[in-house]
């Protein structure tokens, strides 16, 4: 089975799919943070709404009953002064219900509970005693009344609005008072209807809860179990709030209080009504964001095409590095900004480098068959291609401390793991473009191009702490001792450094070994 091969995408595909991925990224992003924002806009809107409107249906429910309340005052007055005259009575009646047919009927009532007179009228029901709670209620408390919702002789559901009446010595003689009809369309239904929102509704409930007005006409007069809004209207409070409705339904919710009576009114639409423009804002969004998105894919595509070219045309040569033509094919490459420049150039002197010292090498040849470095017949030729260099380089001369005692010991076997061992910490504490060498037995050398002295020894000495801190099984630790030699750009041959850092490794062995010894002599 063929496995997949990632060398096989190019720069200017890598290019593309991490910036379609990017874009991406951001767009989702984009598209998220926008989806929040207009959802959040959206419900703080509603939401404003609602309160405004409910607002505005308390502020006029509030203003409606206020102003019933002043013309029953009015006639609570005129009755007052001579409260035992029918006529008055009648007359009075009559004109209250003439003067605004939004008070369904008109009933006056005496202190002892008989009902003196009522529009339309009702002979029936002239003489006889007030039977209900709410009528007592407000007959005993002697004030500006507005009941709860009740269910009335008639059978009608009604709120009454009521007005105490005083006699010219201030005795209490009654009061006189005006039933609005809950279930047929009367004052709410017209009070509600002048201030509709698209999209919401609003309700009102008594004090007990009792709706007293619903858009759902068969809920009027239903009595809610509990309601988060209608509870904070009724303590007095106004806002907006986020709840659920009867059914379980999210609602976006405005409440407020109607002082005059202890009413809650509450303005809601459904959240996901609320947020069904969403859905075209974001279509209109992401159909607004394609062109431009197209356009900027477009100029990235070009840009990857000039950026990768020169690079691809190196990279087209550089399976062909040891023909002759190769070096003036690479110079032909237009690489117009720095980095592929920087390519071009170092491809180039490799290539001439290679072709001029390098060329005629192999691999089987050099290599030390043991340890894996390079052998002596490939320090010979890496010492030709430095000393024809312009530049300087180091050398380190490096022999294993008593190896001889390992063989004697532990036998041929482990000596030839020890070399291993040492020849592969020699290659991990040297750098890229360093030469190691196995010059012999337990003799090794190590090629440090264009480096300092100061560098060389820092590289000597950092072998030598790690052998010395490293067993090798089965020996256990070894020491081994460093000789450390420069030729600068005009020290004309290399082999007085090598021979200066043998000499140096044999004053490491005299001093006691398992040390560094550098060329201390100016080169």
């Amino acid at each position: 089975m063929r496995r997949f091969n990632p060398a096989f995408i190019g720069l200017r595909g890598l290019i593309l799919i991490f910036v379609l991925l990017a874009v991406l990224a951001t767009l989702c992003n984009s598209l998220i943070v926008a989806y929040g924002v207009q959802r959040d806009a959206l419900v703080h809107f509603a939401l404003e709404s609602n309160r405004a409107y409910a607002f505005k249906v308390a502020s006029t429910i509030d203003e409606f009953l206020t102003s019933v309340h002043a013309r029953l005052g009015y006639s609570s007055q005129q009755i007052g002064r001579n409260f035992d005259n029918p006529q008055l009575l009648k007359a009075e009646a009559t004109r209250l219900q003439a003067q605004d047919t939004e008070l369904n009927a008109v009933l006056i009532v005496d202190a002892a509970g008989a009902i003196r007179q009522t529009h339309p009228d009702m002979p029936e029901f002239v003489g006889s005693f007030i039977t209900s709670d709410e009528l007592a209620k407000a007959l005993a408390g002697r004030r500006p009344d507005v009941s709860p919702a009740y269910r009335a002789a008639s059978g009608r559901l009604i709120v009454f609005v009521s007005q105490p009446i005083f006699g010219p010595g201030g005795e209490y003689l009654g009061l006189v008072g005006a039933s609005l009809y809950l279930e047929e369309h009367g004052a709410l239904h017209s009070l509600i209807g002048e201030h509709q929102l698209s999209g919401a509704f609003a309700f009102v409930a008594d004090g007990n809860r009792r709706l007293l007005y619903h858009p759902e006409h068969e809920r009027i007069g239903e009595a809610l179990s509990s309601s988060e809004t209608v509870d904070a209207a009724l303590r007095g409070e106004s806002g907006e709030m986020q709840a659920l409705n009867y059914q379980g339904i999210p609602m976006l919710a405005g409440y407020a209080h109607v002082a005059s009576a202890n009413w809650a009114v509450v303005a809601q639409q459904p959240r996901d009504e609320a947020l069904a423009p969403l859905g075209q804002l974001m279509r209109d969004m992401i159909v607004k964001i394609i062109p431009a998105g197209l356009a900027g894919l477009a100029l990235i595509l070009l840009g990857a095409m000039l950026i990768t070219r020169p690079l691809r045309q190196l990279s087209a040569q550089v399976g062909h590095l040891a023909e002759p033509e190769a070096a003036a094919r690479l110079q032909s490459v237009k690489a117009w900004y720095a980095e592929a420049a920087s390519i071009r150039q170092a491809l180039v002197s490799g290539v001439q480098l290679l072709q001029q010292h390098l060329g005629r090498l192999s691999h089987a040849a050099d290599t030390d068959a043991l340890t894996g470095l390079a052998n002596r017949r490939a320090m010979d030729a890496a010492l030709k291609v430095l000393d024809a260099s312009d530049k300087g380089y180091a050398a380190l001369a490096l022999d294993i401390d008593h190896f001889k005692r390992v063989n004697d010991t532990f036998g041929h076997d482990a000596g030839d793991v020890t070399l291993r061992r040492i020849a592969q910490i020699i290659q991990e504490c040297s750098r890229t473009g360093d030469l190691a060498c196995r010059a012999g037995g337990e003799e090794f050398c190590l090629l440090l191009p264009d480096t300092g002295m100061d560098a060389a020894r820092e590289i000597a000495e950092r072998i030598r702490s790690t052998i010395a801190g490293t067993p090798i099984d089965p020996v256990g630790k070894l020491t081994i001792s460093i000789g450390v030699a420069r030729r600068g750009p005009d020290t004309p041959a290399s082999d007085s450094i090598l021979k200066r850092a043998d000499e140096r490794l044999y004053q490491a062995k005299a001093a006691g070994r398992n040390r560094v010894v550098a060329d201390d002599a100016a080169a």
